[in-house]
Order: C-alpha cells, then sequence, then structure tokens
C-alpha cells in the first residue's frame, strides 16, 4: 500500500489513529500498531508476511544471544539476513552474469507463481507477485544490520520483547521507503512516549506537505516524462534534457515527499523518525550533496562501512579506495543491474576528483560550484534512471543531439510543464521554509503585549490549519479517478 492513496487517507490511517488515541496504556498502543503495520505490509504483498514475521522472529532470537565483542551469532545473523536480501534481490542478476535466464519475471517469480497458483487451488486468492523483492527488504536488511553491529559495539541492549522488536521493524511510517532507523535512536520510544496536540498538528502538517510533494509535483511529472516517451518526443536534444530535468524534480520530491509524509506519521505516533533530506539540491559539491540527499543510508555505509575499512585515516590512496567499496555497494544497494553499478562508479569517480582536486575547487566561484554541481547530479540521475545499457546510451546519445533536436508538439509541453519546472525549482530551495518561519515569528507577536500574541497565535493556527486543508484537497481531487504512480524507492 502506498501514502498516497485514498483507501490509506480514508479508512486506513483515521483506524490507525482512532484505534491508537482510544486505546490506553502504551502496551496496548504498540499492540494496534503492530496490528495496523503488519495489515498495512499484508495489504501490498500479503504472500510475504509470514516470511517477514518469521525473519523477524529469528533475527530477535539471535539478538538475545549477541554478546559485546563476540563475533559467532554476529556472523550468523549477516549471513541470515545478507543471503535473503542476494536470493530475492539479486539471484537473477547473478544468473545473467552466467548467462543463465529463467524466462520473464525470473527464477522466484516464476517459483512464486506456481505457488500461488497452488495456494489458490486451496481456496486462497492470492495474486502473482510481478517482483520476486518483498516490498522494502533492503531498508529492513539495513536496519536489522546496524541493529546486530550496534549489540556488538555494545552501543545498545537487545530488545527482550518481541512485540516492540516487531513493531521497531515493521512500523508502517518507515516501513516501505525508510528512514533507515537504527534501534538505539528509537528503543526508548517503544516504551516511553508522548504525544500531545501540538506534536500531532505538526506532523499532520508535515504529512500534508510531503504527499503534496509526492502526488502534485512528482506524480506530475512523472506523467510529462511518460508523455514524451509515449509521443517518442525525449528522443531528441530538446527532448531529452527536459525529461531529464523533469526526473530530476521527480525523483527528488517523491523520495523527499515520502520521508516527509513518514516523519510526519511518525509523530502523530509519537515517534521522532530521523531526517533523509537536508535541501541537497543546494549543494556546492558533490561531497556535501551526498551529506544532504539520503542521509540516513549515507550515514549507514559511512558508520558500518566506510569507517571499519578505515575512512580518510590512512592516506588518500586508501581512502579512494574504501570509497570505491562504498560506492559500489550504494549502486548495488539501490539495484540488480549493470546501470546501477555504473551509477555508483560514476558518483566514485566525481567523489574521488573531488578528493584529489579539493582545494583547487574551492576557489571557484560558488554559483560556478552550485551549476557544476547541479548538472553532474543530473547526469548522474540519467544514469540512474535506466533500467539498461543500451536504453541509457540511447538517452545520452539523444542528449548530444545525435537523434536531431526538435519533436513536433515539443514546444507546447514545454510551455505547459512550466509552471511546475517553475513551483519545483523554487520548492527544492530553502525559500518555502523561510516563507514559513517568517510567518510563524511575525504571528507569534514576540515583544508585543498578551493580546497582539494571542490574536497573532489565533491567526497562525488559523492559516495554518487552511494550508492543510487546501493540501488535503488538492491531492484528494489529484487521486480521484487516477492512481498515483508508486513510489520510485519503494523498489529498493
Amino acid at each position: 500500500m502506498e501514502f498516497a492513496n485514498l483507501t490509506f487517507l480514508y479508512l486506513f490511517l483515521p483506524a490507525a489513529v482512532l484505534v491508537y488515541y482510544l486505546l490506553p496504556g502504551i502496551g496496548r498502543k504498540n499492540t494496534a500498531l503492530l496490528v495496523f503495520s503488519l495489515l498495512f505490509y499484508a495489504m501490498g504483498q500479503p504472500l510475504y508476511l509470514p516470511l517477514l514475521v518469521l525473519l523477524s522472529y529469528a533475527n530477535f532470537r539471535l539478538g538475545l544471544r549477541t554478546e559485546p565483542g563476540k563475533k559467532g551469532v554476529l556472523i550468523g545473523a549477516l549471513v541470515l539476513n545478507i543471503g535473503v536480501l542476494a536470493v530475492f534481490k539479486y539471484l537473477d542478476f547473478f544468473l545473467s552474469i552466467f548467462g543463465i535466464t529463467a524466462g520473464d519475471g525470473g527464477v522466484l517469480v516464476n517459483l512464486l507463481g506456481t505457488w500461488t497458483e497452488a495456494l489458490n487451488k486451496l481456496g486462497f486468492s492470492f495474486t502473482k507477485p510481478t517482483t520476486a523483492l518483498p516490498i522494502g527488504l533492503s531498508f529492513y536488511t539495513f536496519q536489522v544490520i546496524s541493529y546486530f553491529l550496534d549489540l556488538y559495539r555494545g552501543k545498545c541492549a537487545p530488545e527482550t520483547q518481541f512485540r516492540e522488536y516487531l513493531l521497531y521493524l515493521t512500523l508502517f511510517p518507515k516501513m516501505t521507503q525508510g528512514p533507515i532507523t537504527r534501534y538505539a535512536g528509537i528503543q526508548r520510544s517503544l516504551r516511553e512516549r508522548k504525544v500531545n496536540y501540538a506534536m500531532t498538528y505538526r506532523g499532520a502538517q508535515r504529512f500534508a506537505v510531503g504527499l503534496a510533494k509526492k502526488v502534485l509535483l512528482a506524480d506530475y511529472a512523472g506523467r510529462v516524462i511518460s508523455d514524451l516517451a509515449v509521443s517518442r518526443s525525449d528522443g531528441n536534444l530538446v527532448g531529452a534534457w527536459f525529461s531529464a530535468v523533469l526526473f530530476f524534480y521527480q525523483i527528488y520530491f517523491d523520495f523527499s515527499g515520502y520521508t516527509d509524509m513518514a516523519v510526519g506519521l511518525g509523530m502523530v505516533f509519537g515517534f521522532r523518525l530521523p531526517e533523509n533530506f537536508d535541501l541537497p539540491y543546494t549543494s556546492t559539491s558533490i561531497t556535501e550533496f551526498w551529506r544532504r540527499w539520503h542521509m540516513t543510508l549515507g550515514a549507514f555505509f559511512r558508520d558500518y562501512v566506510y569507517i571499519p575499512l578505515g575512512g580518510n585515516r590512512k592516506g588518500l590512496a586508501r581512502q579512494i579506495g574504501n570509497m570505491l567499496v562504498v560506492w559500489l555497494l550504494t549502486g548495488l544497494w539501490h539495484g540488480a543491474g549493470w546501470t546501477f553499478l555504473l551509477w555508483g562508479l560514476y558518483f566514485f569517480l566525481l567523489l574521488a576528483i573531488e578528493k584529489t582536486f579539493q582545494n583547487a575547487l574551492d576557489r571557484w566561484p560558488v554559483l560556478l560550484r552550485r551549476f557544476v554541481t547541479t548538472l553532474l547530479v543530473l547526469m548522474g540521475w540519467v544514469i540512474f534512471s535506466h533500467t539498461t545499457l543500451s536504453g541509457l546510451g540511447t538517452a545520452l546519445g539523444a542528449m548530444i543531439g545525435l537523434h536531431g533536436t526538435w519533436a513536433p508538439g515539443l514546444g507546447t509541453r514545454l510551455m505547459n510543464s512550466l509552471p511546475l519546472l517553475i513551483v519545483c525549482a523554487l520548492g527544492a530551495t530553502s525559500l518555502p521554509q523561510r516563507i514559513a518561519v517568517g510567518f510563524r515569528n511575525v504571528t507569534a507577536g514576540r515583544g508585543r503585549n498578551r493580546n497582539a500574541v494571542t490574536v497573532g497565535r489565533v491567526a497562525y493556527l488559523i492559516v495554518s490549519f487552511a494550508f492543510l486543508v487546501v493540501l488535503l484537497w488538492l491531492c484528494t481531487v489529484s487521486l480521484v479517478g487516477a492512481s498515483s504512480a508508486p513510489s520510485i524507492y519503494a523498489n529498493f
């Protein structure tokens, strides 16, 4: 199930919130949240729900046996979870390297298809999966890995209650697309958390903003990209660059929108989930960009791969070698395919160049560095957006003018999309935040008498609530009669 879905917005979420707030005691609230989280997962991929629960129970038991500084159980846990991820996500890719193919859908999809047919003959009603990858398996695996490594390092104690452990792994706001949440950062909240109306309201606002990013901006950009592809208007110089710019904004507002929704829903239920974005498109270097984009993934690779390998402590050559390992793994984490590996190598090369010539690059004007960074990131997303090397080659050829410069009707599409591009360009900067903070400060009435402060607070509540309602209404209108496109990172 997706957040940008009318069933979720007007049935599932209200029911979850109502039950959660009506039940007394943190234990009953956790039980309710767990039930809704498992239901949320089952409404997307019911066939994989038993696997999710059984794997979580195995990890729970292994966690109880993990002791600081002792590698035995740790190694077993890592082999189990990485093995499950490798089978479901990378089996067909690895087989293809040796020239082994399993027909349409791959080995596991065909096997699961046979399994679902057998179950349906027994009276069940399962749909054959179109992909072998369980939703959110990569995010799940990385959370489990961080849990065991933190236990090994003595940074946290093992969870002794399976209910709380399963809730940590399956909490539906972050289940399918993160942010990657470490157990140490949420441990206390599993047993002690307070929710007040102010926190709930801020969470609802954050959710509405994220929903608008996804539905009104990312999905709109995705529809224009699809229209360009269907009309074959993206196979020329202008069309290819136009499509690349659209995807540049689509992936940002899609993923950052989901993160906003996840963090907002977490606040509604009393959890403070980690931030995942910090205005990455304002960066002046590739290094800065990756500190601001998908921050929980970057922190994971930094703390559990890069630093243990030696980080930057053993000279520039060793540092660059460590970066190569990290970026090969980053590419593979995002997808099982050659283009994802190429994407990882692309950013590794850029970062290696920055590390080598850092002093010279720092002397460039800020605007020039920002422009170059934006262009390089955009080209990275071009690689990322293609699943085959042949398709990538065609797109790159079009971007350098090998297939013409223009297509009929392209001018109309460009003009119609101009408002979208302007909103996206402004929305990816700090301008919306500055406006919100400025409005909050004006209505706070600092330095004024008590009546002025009261009027200001009332005005803020009225305007902010109206803004929330308008966003939800616009998103609802957009979703009526049409389904939201699946989130891009849901495939990971």
